[in-house]
């Protein structure tokens, strides 16, 4: 009620300010020729990073994750992972707005207008990113007949891959049907092998423990289809159906061998099939109310079903094999109901509102057997559990611009959330209530849309993933439990890991101060300050615990709350494009970024208690050239992450030697609708070193694991039939 009435109140200020005779009149701007991606984020007062469909188009690359990589702004972890300010856990992912049932980062292009990057928190895109929202808009109809297909292969190792993606936007001649239709599939097998040796360092000195090997691959097989029919009424008024529905399935197989320097020896070997099926649809109205004012409601209904069948044997030396198999079935059905309103006032100040409304509730049932019997260890949990969601969301933003210099947004969103988790006999309802306020100023410098100062201030939140907080564990598997009777101990290099349903949100307060010079229409240099304070951080607890599921303590990893973490970086980053420079380098484009920063979690002793994955500095560099006498256009990408450290409990801490990858792309354009494109993907493959120090009392237990990459190779063919 009180954040209705702040709303109203604030309605009727602007409301009143722009019915005053003296307020100035609304301004005509009148824009001649298309934009570029550059010019498309200038005008947003908080920095955005448009990725448009041109830049899609000529990418060569199949999904939106192989395309973020190549984005300055866009950080790579060592393991992978993409975000914002190196800040990789810290980044919202959405799709049209709203989270997304299965990886954004696996969607193909096929079904992608364009993405959208802001590297701080607006009201608009909600109380979550703490280091900002990556945006993916999906393709809607457009108003053009258009068929395109792509055709693609990929080899890494011998194993190779495959891709095909097909879309058809068509609509009648003064008819107000129209509808687009999309379908994407793909394969990619992965293969990768690692070695491992434990050492204890004691009293007694150094000794040996034990040396493994690990051999594993893995397949990804991905199907999706997406629609939207479009119908207008009336004049201002247009409903959408867009139903959605995708297939992602994923197989792996590893083996692993571990020999004990006293004689004993284990093998494990696991399989696993995992299939999830999800089905959308989305029921959307728009109706432009008036010149300046639109209202948007949009209802969505999302069934996902994911099944996992695992099933592996123990060997010990002179003892018969063991037979574990599990399985678990999961269902979920999500509501969500987004309103958003968008009017302008006085000519000047540009209002956002909305509201959303989001209901999940997902039903998992578990079946684990020991040589063909129920697991003792884990019947206490019972073979079932269900997790129930609501998530109720509103917002109000304004973007003001003061004169033709000076810009300001603020705005507020506030979230409450209401979780109720159900574990066989334990039971447990938490309830977030979250407000994030936020404001931006942009100030062009002399006037110039291209030389522009941003100051950003925004409180925004990252909340506990509710698998994190359930309490069944994972047993691990060189601590395995008998067919019989209850766990027993195990050692702190072997932990299990469980959930924790008493974590709470981390609350940030972020900063961001940037300058950007714009050297053209597609050309500009951007550097960036910004600041994280973070409380109630999340990490991983490492502890000797007496646990349900053995009759012995055993060491458990659990997600924890860890205390205040505080994060400061600078980044500079830029895109030259050779049309902004001189005639002759027209086809020339480069794209590069380099980052430094420094975290500290100050209720975390060190030394090395930084936030794990924020490297002390980072580098990119990129680019294309089109030759002059030929349609070809030469590419490459590199990145580079140093060495470092990581404390990630009083117990652990981790190093992870430093990561360059390179890769290189060819295009060649057979003709005005049709290209073939060559990507060679992590050229300099190398096998990259990770240590897991372990400490206990005076014990230091020390495991050095050495992984290796692949070379990948894949081939594409474009077409508009």
């Amino acid at each position: 009620m009180r954040l209705t009435a702040v709303y109203l109140l604030v309605f009727l200020a602007l409301d009143a300010q722009a019915q005053n005779p003296e307020s100035p009149s609304t301004q005509q701007v009148v824009v001649n020729g298309r934009k570029t991606d550059v010019e498309a984020g200038r005008d947003f007062v908080a920095g955005k990073i448009v990725i448009g469909k041109e830049r899609i188009a000529e990418s060569g690359v199949q999904n939106t994750g192989e395309l973020l990589r190549r984005e300055p702004a866009i950080s790579v972890g060592k393991n992978g992972s993409l975000g914002l300010l190196g800040m990789n856990g810290y980044t919202q992912i959405l799709v049209d707005g709203l989270p997304h049932s299965g990886d954004p980062l696996a969607l193909d292009l096929v079904h992608v207008e364009r993405i959208e990057i802001i590297k701080t928190s607006t009201a608009a895109t909600g109380p979550f990113g703490i280091a900002g929202t990556i945006n993916i808009i999906r393709k809607g109809v457009q108003r053009q007949a258009l068929t395109t297909l792509r055709t693609g292969a990929s080899v890494s190792r011998g194993r190779v891959g495959a891709d095909l993606a097909w879309s058809s936007n068509q609509l009648a001649s003064n008819s107000p049907f129209a509808y687009n239709l999309s379908v994407s599939a793909r394969r990619i097998p992965a293969r990768s092998d690692s070695r491992s040796a434990e050492t204890l360092e004691g009293p007694q000195g150094k000794q040996p423990v034990y040396e493994s090997r690990r051999d594993s691959s893995r397949a990804f097989q991905t199907f999706n289809a997406a629609a939207e029919l479009s119908w207008k009424p009336a004049p201002g008024h247009k409903l959408s159906l867009s139903p959605d529905a995708g297939r992602f399935v994923e197989t792996s197989d590893s083996m692993e061998r571990r020999n004990w320097l006293d004689g004993r020896s284990l093998g494990v070997n696991q399989r696993a099939r995992t299939p999830l099926s999800s089905a959308a649809l989305p029921l959307r109205w728009d109706w432009e109310i008036d010149a300046d004012s639109r209202l948007s409601v949009n209802a969505r209904l999302l069934q996902m079903r994911v099944d996992t069948d695992a099933e592996g044997s123990e060997q010990w030396r002179d003892a018969p094999p063991r037979a574990r198999m599990s399985t678990m079935r999961s269902d979920s059905l999500g509501r969500f109901l987004n309103l958003d309103y968008n009017t302008v006032l006085g000519g000047k100040h540009e209002i956002a509102a909305g509201a959303k409304l989001m209901r999940n509730e997902r039903d998992l049932h578990y079946l684990d057997l020991v040589d063909g019997r129920p697991d003792p260890s884990l019947a206490l949990l019972g073979p079932a559990s269900n997790t129930w969601s609501l998530r109720k969301q509103l917002f109000i933003q304004d973007d003001w611009r003061i004169d033709r210099t000076l810009a300001v947004n603020f705005g507020v969103a506030a979230e409450r959330q209401d979780l109720r988790l159900t574990e066989g006999p334990f039971q447990a309802r938490r309830r977030f209530t979250l407000w994030s306020p936020s404001g931006h100023v942009a100030r062009k410098i002399g006037g110039d849309s291209k030389r522009q100062l941003r100051f950003s201030l925004a409180r925004s939140f990252q909340p506990p993933e509710i698998d994190r907080m359930l309490l069944r564990p994972r047993i691990n598997a060189f601590a395995p439990c008998p067919s019989t009777a209850l766990c027993g101990a195990n050692g702190i290099g072997t932990a299990d890991s469980s959930g924790n349903p008493a974590l709470e949100p981390e609350r940030a307060r972020s900063m961001n101060l940037s300058y950007t010079h714009g050297l053209g229409k597609g050309s500009e240099v951007r550097i960036e300050g910004y600041a994280r304070d973070i409380r109630n951080k999340i990490g991983s607890e490492l502890a000797l615990e007496e646990v349900p599921w053995a009759d012995a303590p055993r060491w458990v990893y659990r997600p924890a709350n860890l205390g205040r973490a505080e994060v400061r970086g600078i980044e500079l980053e830029g895109r030259l494009s050779g049309k902004d420079v001189a005639p002759r380098w027209s086809t020339l484009e480069l794209r590069g970024s380099v980052g430094w920063a420094d975290s500290i979690l100050r209720d975390l002793p060190g030394p090395d208690n930084r936030l794990a994955g924020q490297t002390p500095w980072r580098a990119k560099l990129g680019g294309s050239y089109t030759l002059k006498d030929l349609p070809l256009k030469l590419g490459v990408e590199s990145n580079y992450l140093p060495s470092d450290w990581t404390r990630s409990s009083l117990n652990e801490r981790v190093y992870a030697s430093h990561r360059f990858t390179l890769g290189a792309n060819a295009a060649w354009q057979l003709n005005a609708k049709s290209k073939i494109t060559l990507n060679l993907d992590n050229l300099l493959h190398r096998t990259g070193t990770r240590i897991d120090e372990y400490r206990d009392a005076a014990i230091l237990l020390r495991t050095v694991t050495g992984s290796s990459d692949d070379a990948r190779l894949s081939l594409r063919f474009d077409t508009r039939l």
